[in-house]
């Protein structure tokens, strides 16, 4: 962590625009580039495998399963995302370091079976008449992928991005390899060689926690206890991640827009294209971020509470308290602003863009409608972000929830209203959520001495 943060101050505080925009890249490839070169990864080796293979409808399969495989575990891992993390940086404050190994394989273990129970039971929906090892693929896929989102939530909060950018990288690499030599055997390789480049990432982000936090404990369940289980920050983990995906399963199953790919499970076409690329737009805006939050918030977050563990002079916590509100203020208006200006600039050359990858031109609204969304996704990401640093978990529970609710009821909504309508719903949830997360935030921070004093638990 301290290396990082003290090489991404160096590059920034030395105010020359290229030291400033080499800080910016740096920290869009340690914020996004894990996730980034997954999708970039499957989706070059699916067109290189395509041109020489020639099995363009496997290769679709493939990706429509693998979207399912990461959506669901995501939802059912959001469970311990947060909630294993914050218990294990109160061990860290407490010294209690001997707890996090045993405590890590525990939740790893818990995740992973009921997360192949239910990905058991959901497959026999999905693949119902394939023969049983589709069923099985899909079961330990989930759950392995589930495992893995839990320690990457933990490693990332452990500020060990480099470690996790590189294994993503090797894991990702060899599924990429896979894809463009095993697709001419047919989709259970695909499937198999996936899995197996999941469980590498697995053991190799596992690695980094036995490495570091030695134990002479294999296995424990102490997160489990009473006293130390968040359950508020369950809740979040697991609204948050299903208010992301909920909208795509709304198109993949309305008989409007979804189509069948594999088994019963289905895409669309329409809403998925555009969402995707479109997503790709929010990378310098995270890079903002991430650089605005590691850097400026973070250090005066910990200047005011430093003061307040150490009952600091009265009028040194009104000045620090102060600073810490206007980099919350900075932050969140300086990535609104970036995201913004990236939406503007792909707006003006996305006829470029999709007559380079020869996509129909008709999806051009509902990418310029995502655009825009990718404006408040931005703002209510940064927002999660410092609900998330002052702990206000009810607030975090209540604006995540909203934004699950409602994007699942605009979404149904606009399949109603029709084709013109459709990213509305996404983009409305998104910015209504965002707006209570605001308001959630203002209030705290109006009040931040007397709820850090007097409200505390």
């Amino acid at each position: 962590m301290a290396g990082i943060s003290l090489e991404l101050r160096r590059l920034y505080r030395e105010g020359k625009l290229g030291r400033v925009l080499l800080a910016v890249g740096y920290s869009a490839v340690l914020g996004t580039g894990n996730w980034l070169f997954a999708i970039l990864s499957i989706f070059v080796s699916a067109y290189i495998a395509e041109k020489l293979w020639g099995v363009s409808e496997t290769l679709i399969k493939y990706q429509v399963y693998i979207t399912y495989c990461v959506s669901i575990s995501l939802i059912l891992s959001g469970f311990f995302q947060l909630s294993f993390t914050r218990y294990i940086s109160d061990r860290l404050f407490e010294k209690e370091f001997e707890r996090v190994l045993p405590n890590t394989h525990g939740v790893a273990i818990l995740t992973a079976i009921y997360s192949f129970f239910i990905a058991l039971l959901l497959s026999f929906f999905f693949f119902k008449g394939y023969p049983y090892y589709y069923h099985v693929l899909f079961s330990f896929t989930v759950a392995t992928l589930s495992v893995i989102w839990v320690v990457n939530a933990l490693l990332t909060g452990l500020k060990s991005y480099r470690h996790i950018f590189a294994s993503f990288v090797i894991s990702y690499s060899i599924a990429a390899l896979a894809v463009i030599s095993l697709s001419n055997f047919g989709l259970v390789w695909l499937m198999l060689s996936f899995y197996l480049s999941q469980t590498l990432l697995l053991f190799l982000i596992l690695f980094r926690v036995a490495r570091d936090y030695r134990s002479s404990k294999l296995l424990e369940f102490d997160f489990l206890r009473k006293d130390r289980l968040y359950k508020s920050l369950m809740l979040t983990g697991f609204f948050a991640n299903l208010g992301i995906w909920i909208d795509k399963y709304v198109f993949w199953y309305s008989p409007m827009t979804g189509t069948h790919v594999l088994g019963n499970m289905k895409a669309s076409v329409i809403y998925d294209v555009p969402f995707t690329l479109a997503l790709i737009s929010i990378v310098p805006g995270f890079a903002v971020a991430f650089l605005k939050i590691e850097l400026e918030f973070f250090d005066n977050y910990d200047a005011y509470y430093k003061a307040v563990r150490t009952w600091g002079r009265l009028d040194d916590l009104y000045r620090l308290a102060n600073k810490m509100i206007e980099s919350v203020r900075s932050a969140f208006f300086e990535t609104l602003r970036f995201q913004a200006l990236t939406a503007i600039l792909l707006i003006f050359i996305h006829e470029y863009i999709f007559i380079f990858l020869k996509l129909p031109t008709a999806y051009i609204p509902l990418f310029e409608i995502f655009l825009v969304a990718k404006v408040f996704l931005m703002g209510y990401i940064v927002i999660y972000a410092l609900l998330s640093y002052f702990d206000l978990r009810r607030e975090l529970v209540k604006m995540t929830f909203t934004f699950a609710l409602l994007n699942f009821v605009f979404t149904l909504l606009t399949q109603f209203l029709g084709a013109y309508f459709y990213g509305y719903g996404y983009m409305f949830a998104l910015m209504f959520s965002m707006i209570l997360g605001m308001e959630y935030l203002r209030r705290f921070l109006n009040d931040v001495h007397y709820r850090t004093f007097a409200l505390r638990e």
